[in-house]
């Protein structure tokens, strides 16, 4: 029974935890091999490729026989999970490229509110407005918003808890990054962040109709690879551009497709079928507080003020976010009566 509680109690959110570790490793990583000149639908399409071919044997083992199942709606609702959860995702990383992982980072914050929105209005999430839970929940996304925003939008002074660019990364598009590309990248950061939003409600009505974590994974990768190669062709045909090569773009297609796609879709689609598709989202502010630490010791951005004040208020307004989902997750019990 303790090994079964701590399982539905905390292992959802160690692995969120771990999925936004997985991350923001991935966007330094972006970051550097894009500036360097990787095409982002190359990396992306390859990064879906090997991610199908990881999960198979999974599925193969752990869910046989369960892939004759996938029906045409079925089918429907997994081509949509890969189009706005993959594909229109992917304009991130050039948003990425045009300006600052540090910077990209922080529009993460739009994907939790839009997401809680969308799952009330759906009736995907309750909200009890006259519930000590239902206020505690929605007092936890506006902090934790607040939090991103304002590590965003609040600098202050600048502290130095520990030697910057220890790697002495320097990037070849730093005239670009506040020129015309930046309010490019701004606005495909946006469209991305809402497309993601969409996604996590997407993604709860795909594990209804084929409730098979790891097949569901197989079938978006599969589809989500072929839609970016699409794209990703009509876009540039140079043969030089799809070739891959023992360097770090290698290093970052292999890393993004074992612990960002094949690791995180798999963990993410259990996590939604036991906490519902708001919680995985609340877990994006998370990678703000990683990026925002990591981009300031690897790629020499500074940590101000506004960074730990802002990080301060994500960890607080989680928690309480956590906590309110915790309590309405509980069973009809004595703990309903002890929420005071």
């Amino acid at each position: 029974m303790g090994s079964s509680s701590f399982k539905t109690e905390w292992g959802p959110a160690i692995c969120m935890g771990l999925i936004e570790l997985f991350t923001t490793g991935q966007m330094l990583l972006t970051k550097v091999v894009v500036d360097a000149g990787l095409f982002v639908f190359a990396l992306l399409t390859y990064r879906f490729f090997i991610g199908t071919v990881l999960v198979v044997p999974l599925a193969l083992i752990f869910e046989r026989g369960k892939w004759k199942e996938l029906n045409l709606k079925a089918f429907i609702w997994i081509f949509t999970s890969a189009l706005v959860g993959f594909t229109i995702p992917g304009l991130y990383y050039i948003g990425l490229g045009d300006t600052s992982p540090g910077y990209a980072i922080n529009f993460y914050n739009i994907i939790p509110i839009a997401t809680f929105i969308l799952a009330v209005l759906f009736r995907k999430e309750p909200l009890n407005m006259r519930s000590l839970v239902g206020i505690i929940k929605v007092i936890g996304t506006v902090i934790c918003v607040g939090g991103t925003l304002v590590i965003s939008l609040y600098k202050g002074m600048v502290i130095h808890l520990w030697p910057t660019n220890i790697i002495g990364y320097h990037t070849k598009h730093s005239g670009s990054a506040y020129g015309q590309h930046h309010m490019r990248g701004t606005i495909l950061l946006i469209i991305s962040c809402l497309s993601l939003a969409v996604w996590y409600t997407v993604q709860a009505q795909m594990l209804k109709v084929f409730p098979h974590k790891y097949w569901s994974t197989v079938a978006t990768c599969f589809v989500g690879c072929i839609q970016m190669a699409v794209v990703g062709v009509a876009m540039n045909r140079e043969k030089a551009t799809w070739e891959l090569k023992w360097n770090m773009s290698l290093l970052t297609i292999v890393y993004s497709a074992i612990l960002n796609t094949a690791a995180k879709f798999v963990m993410i689609s259990w996590v939604v079928t036991q906490r519902g598709p708001t919680y995985p989202s609340m877990f994006c502010a998370v990678s703000v507080l990683f990026t925002t630490v990591l981009d300031s010791l690897l790629l020499g951005h500074d940590l101000s003020v506004g960074s730990i004040l802002g990080m301060i208020m994500i960890l607080a307004g989680l928690y309480f976010f956590l906590w309110g989902k915790r309590k309405e997750s509980a069973p009809q019990s004595k703990e309903q009566h002890q929420l005071g």
